[in-house]
């Protein structure tokens, strides 16, 4: 890598990275009867934590107080396309790669370990180093003195593209995750994108 010409890709995990979208619905569910995957999209259309905390504070939403010790366990049965993992490490070779996720940093470092992938992210920061992601991007930048412009996010909710935006960081929207492209769009992403082959080529364009 030039390190005088430092860029930075951010990974959001969940959607993108893991398909635990239907897991982590299934969890909620469990102690929610009449929680809806319309409701969990609706709940990401702003900061996800954020928002589940004002659900429960409102007693419109129960937290699973297992939640974690269930998603631990299953996500360790499933795999990352080979797609996403074949462009993470060829990504790895040009660019600085990291994660900011809503998930608990030790479980996706688990996941990325047992993927062979772990070695290519220099940061995992997740739920336990801050809830708010703007706080965790402006970090990242900060840390290897990158400027916005040579920054993309790569994520599937609208909530992080919108924190995203407060950072002056471009996203790039996933639709394999929990929004559409129709709801992508409300945060003005740099690219929306629909298959997982396509991500290199749009991250080397939007980062060129």
């Amino acid at each position: 890598m030039n390190l005088g010409n430092k860029k930075l890709v951010i990974f959001d995990f969940d959607g993108v990275l893991a398909n635990t979208i239907q897991l982590s619905f299934n969890i909620h569910k469990e102690c929610n009867p009449d929680f809806t995957i319309e409701k969990l999209q609706e709940i990401c259309n702003g900061n996800f934590i954020d928002n589940m905390k004002h659900e429960n504070n409102n007693k419109n939403h129960n937290i699973p107080t297992n939640f974690y010790e269930k998603y631990k366990e299953q996500i360790m049965k499933m795999t990352i396309d080979d797609i996403l993992s074949k462009t993470i490490i060829e990504l790895n070779k040009n660019y600085i790669l990291a994660i900011v996720s809503s998930t608990t940093t030790v479980y996706i470092r688990n996941f990325l370990e047992k993927e062979n992938v772990d070695k290519c992210f220099s940061d995992i920061l997740g739920a336990d180093i801050h809830s708010d992601k703007t706080i965790k991007i402006n970090s990242l930048l900060e840390k290897y003195n990158i400027k916005p412009n040579n920054t993309v996010f790569v994520t599937d909710s609208l909530g992080d593209i919108l924190e995203g935006n407060k950072c002056g960081v471009s996203s790039i929207g996933v639709t394999w995750g929990i929004h559409s492209k129709e709801n992508l769009e409300k945060g003005n992403p740099i690219a929306v994108i629909d298959d997982p082959r396509d991500l290199l080529d749009c991250i080397k364009n939007v980062l060129k």
